[in-house]
């Protein structure tokens, strides 16, 4: 093979290579990067998977510690019990935690009705927590990771509840079953865009 050849060959490589690299950076920006979510403001809504977790389902096993609540496991999950996911990195949900917190402080049973599970940890975790602590039981996924105590059996978002996609919102009939699943950006549309 004459040296020409090989200089042509070695430069298709790296345009393919650098092809796939812009093509997978386009993707992550389509999709919202780590923690996906509909389109936002004025951005297009972007199809995005669905959490894994069907409507019907059992809750699956799980054992978590709140953040002041003790342990909480599927079996504390009585009565109907809405339950937000979300993740310090996904301007959504801090958009949205004010609306779901308004919504939780509504629920019949007190904070018993409302779970909040947060992915992350920092200054937006603890304002998070700040928010949502008087109306929900709050999980931060972070503290397990920081406490070895703390560690979860099973991680309450991926694990059990299937989630691929933040915020979601997953309402748990008194039946231990999956009633209604709800990612939308629009579920809490009548509260103010806010960051945390």
């Amino acid at each position: 093979m004459s040296a020409a050849a090989t200089v042509v060959l070695c430069i298709n490589a790296v345009i393919g290579v650098l092809n796939l690299f812009l093509l997978l950076a386009l993707a992550r920006r389509l999709t919202g990067g780590e923690h996906a979510g509909h389109g936002h403001g004025g951005e297009a809504a972007v199809t995005v998977p669905e959490n894994r977790l069907a409507d019907g389902s059992p809750v699956p096993e799980f054992r978590v510690t709140t953040r002041e609540d003790g342990t909480l496991t599927a079996a504390d999950l009585t009565g109907a019990t809405a339950v937000g996911f979300f993740s310090t990195t996904c301007r959504p949900c801090r958009e949205q935690a004010p609306g779901f917190a308004r919504v939780a402080a509504s629920l019949p049973g007190g904070r018993a009705g409302a779970v909040a599970v947060i992915t992350g940890s920092g200054p937006v975790a603890e304002d998070l927590v700040k928010l949502l602590s008087p109306v929900a039981r709050v999980v931060v996924e972070s503290d397990a990771e920081n406490d070895p105590t703390l560690l979860p059996d099973i991680s309450l978002t991926s694990e059990a509840f299937g989630i691929v996609r933040w915020p979601s919102y997953i309402e748990v009939g008194a039946d231990g079953r999956v009633a209604n699943r709800d990612s939308s950006t629009e579920l809490f549309a009548d509260s103010a865009p806010q960051t945390v």
